[in-house]
């Protein structure tokens, strides 16, 4: 199976962001629809990636930013293991918007938060264009259970 790839203007990881009717409207600023690429593997999401880390059990939200309209919950993670990446070091400790499904009605995380999950995880992240904060890649390729072993997996969770 070929990995699909988006046209990225800049670093967006986004296919298609439009503006969408009846999309749900957060204070002033309309929700911005959004389809995401998918990748075949976290292998192919850590290519894309600006960045990627390796954290034990991320800290629960310490607040929100505006991501696409939508409130995102923002994460302080500590950083265990840089698997890419210049900008962050072991032991730094960054803030990171957990990228939220965008024109759900109203809820950002279906199927949870991503980045509100126990264990060693691998983060893939980008910079946000507008705030200039890390952000997981996508709402559901940004972060991934590590194995055991601390690593990228070979494949997605079952689901």
């Amino acid at each position: 199976m070929s990995h699909r790839r988006a046209v990225r203007p800049s670093a967006a990881l986004f296919a298609l962001a439009l503006p969408a009717a009846g999309c749900a409207v957060v204070g002033e600023q309309a929700e911005t629809c959004v389809s995401w690429v998918g990748f075949d593997t976290p292998a192919d999401a850590l290519d894309d990636a600006a960045a990627a880390v390796r954290t034990e059990d991320p800290a629960p939200a310490v607040g929100t930013v505006q991501l696409f309209g939508a409130d995102a919950r923002v994460h302080a993670v500590t950083v265990a293991e840089v698997l890419k990446g210049t900008d962050v070091r072991v032991g730094d400790e960054i803030e990171v918007a957990s990228t939220p499904i965008t024109c759900t009605g109203g809820e950002v995380y279906p199927e949870g938060d991503p980045l509100d999950a126990p264990g060693t995880l691998i983060v893939f992240l980008h910079r946000d264009e507008d705030t200039g904060a890390w952000r997981t890649i996508t709402p559901e390729h940004g972060v991934v259970p590590a194995t055991v072993d601390g690593q990228v997996p070979e494949a997605w969770p079952a689901e």
